[in-house]
């Protein structure tokens, strides 16, 4: 289905029940259709058993807090979706939170687009509690919601639990601040998961950016920075480029399940057959870190423009 058709509920409910047959199909792309909650509830139900589709959009629709719900429980049950997009959806904190009560048991789902969506601290609050829990989700979009400093704050305590291990976090346009930006510095210096994050558009100073860069100095993780759209000034950007240039390579550890494999193949039970047995827990870390792969830094800033 292409965008712009306008299926609404009714079509939605339609594509549901063909759902529930021999269905082919491996990505569903919905967005921009004027679905609402009774027609998300309708493609909830049905993708609950579905095992082939991957990729669910249904961005730019008017789906609420019910709808979301009703994608929460779907996540529950579905082991094949690992992408859902439903940016520019009207679910708001609750809706939210009821979606991501479920994450925990799904262990499939890597990105979760929720642009869009008037989510603040309060859903960030109860996203975060899922992704502490533990979930297998890489890359969260949050852009354009209004999460300002106290979500920052929020995000950046959940980014120091070593069980959240997200890759990319997009937060453009959140009025995040220079506030914003310093909890979220602070937690980089734990963090060694993050290797993209997106701060464009925030309303943050030389103050902000001038501590993005001392968390910088001390993260060996963080391979792109995205600041453009700021209020800085050539103090700011220098801060940020030296701070780059003294690290111009990052490193990206091994992919979770690869490590948890590895160390599962020690088990006495699970790991009988396997060589990696033989080997000492410390020498299997060491294995584990040369396997990591090296990039090379890249930071996006751009200083304001003067009068």
């Amino acid at each position: 289905v292409s965008r712009q058709d306008d299926i609404s509920d009714e079509g939605a409910s339609c594509i549901a029940e063909c759902l529930k047959g021999q269905c082919q199909l491996s990505e569903l792309r919905l967005h921009d259709n004027k679905i609402g909650d009774a027609g998300a509830a309708a493609l909830a139900s049905s993708l609950q058993s579905n095992a082939r589709i991957s990729v669910l959009v249904l961005g730019h629709n008017q789906i609420k807090e019910l709808g979301g719900a009703s994608l929460g429980l779907m996540l529950r049950f579905n082991s094949s979706i690992t992408d859902l997009d439903v940016s520019a959806n009207d679910l708001g904190d609750h809706g939210v939170k009821l979606l991501a009560e479920c994450l925990p048991s799904n262990k499939a789902l890597r990105n979760l687009h929720l642009a869009r969506n008037r989510v603040g601290a309060a859903g960030v609050t109860g996203l975060c509690e899922a992704l502490e829990r533990g979930c297998g989700l890489q890359r969260i979009n949050l852009g354009s919601n209004p999460l300002g400093a106290s979500g920052a704050q929020v995000l950046a305590a959940a980014l120091e639990n070593e069980k959240v291990q997200l890759t990319h976090l997009h937060l453009g346009a959140t009025n995040l601040g220079d506030a914003g930006a310093e909890s979220l510095a602070k937690s980089i210096c734990q963090n060694r998961w993050l290797t993209a994050l997106y701060l464009q558009n925030n309303g943050i100073s030389d103050a902000g950016a001038q501590q993005m860069a001392k968390a910088l100095d001390s993260n060996d993780s963080l391979g792109e920075l995205h600041m453009d759209g700021n209020t800085l000034t050539a103090v700011g950007v220098s801060a940020l480029a030296a701070a780059a240039a003294i690290k111009p390579r990052v490193t990206r550890a091994l992919a979770p399940p690869l490590v948890l494999a590895m160390f599962m193949s020690q088990h006495s039970r699970l790991g009988a057959a396997s060589s990696i047995r033989e080997l000492t827990p410390k020498t299997l870390r060491n294995i584990i870190e040369l396997c990591s792969t090296t990039a090379n830094r890249k930071l996006r800033v751009s200083a304001a423009v003067p009068n």
